[in-house]
């Protein structure tokens, strides 16, 4: 029997519930949104209707993709969400999961502005938060950055919802319900 958790942005609401099948059973998604499965982590992700689901694999990192745009091998996007989930951590980088979450934010403090940060514990996770508008050749762009870590199995998830920031309003109203309904297993 798995247990998965419903995890919100900032981390306020935990749901835990448990699955009797092999399916994950998901509540209708919002409307406007669809639900996009991921066997490979028993977990699942909304998807606005009209953006683009892709997902990869690099070494031991599983990636997922939910884009405004097009995405794909040699396309870059301008709006959407990332969630790379790195197994595994304890062994790779010495470090519990939060403790390596705690660092990647303190590598990005040093070359970036934060606008806000958080830490939230989560039920059988810990997640730490930043946004920041980084600007360069390309413009401004807003990354609002949740790092879901699980340190009874190893695990963590690196979740980034990014927008340019001049329309970083409208895409966080339909990116912010994406970030609410993350549902990751935690066993995995």
């Amino acid at each position: 029997m798995n247990r998965f958790a419903s995890l919100t942005v900032l981390g306020t609401i935990l749901l835990g519930f448990s699955v009797h099948a092999e399916e994950l059973q998901l509540p209708p998604p919002p409307k406007g949104y669809s639900w996009e499965r991921c066997e490979e982590i028993k977990g699942a992700f909304l998807r606005p209707d009209g953006w683009n689901f892709l997902k990869s694999k690099k070494g031991d990192t599983q990636g997922y993709f939910i884009t405004k745009e097009p995405a794909g091998e040699g396309k870059q996007f301008t709006t959407g969400l990332t969630v790379n989930v790195i197994t595994d951590i304890p062994r790779k980088k010495s470090v519990t999961p939060y403790r390596y979450a705690q660092i990647f934010r303190e590598s990005a403090r040093k070359t970036e502005k934060f606008t806000s940060e958080w830490d939230k514990a989560m039920g059988p996770f810990q997640s730490v938060g930043f946004v920041y508008i980084k600007t360069d050749k390309s413009g401004s762009r807003t990354v609002h950055n949740l790092l879901i870590a699980n340190d009874k199995t190893g695990t963590l998830y690196l979740v980034m919802f990014e927008a340019p920031a001049d329309e970083w309003d409208a895409a966080w109203t339909t990116g912010e319900p994406i970030l609410k309904l993350l549902y990751i297993d935690d066993t995995i």
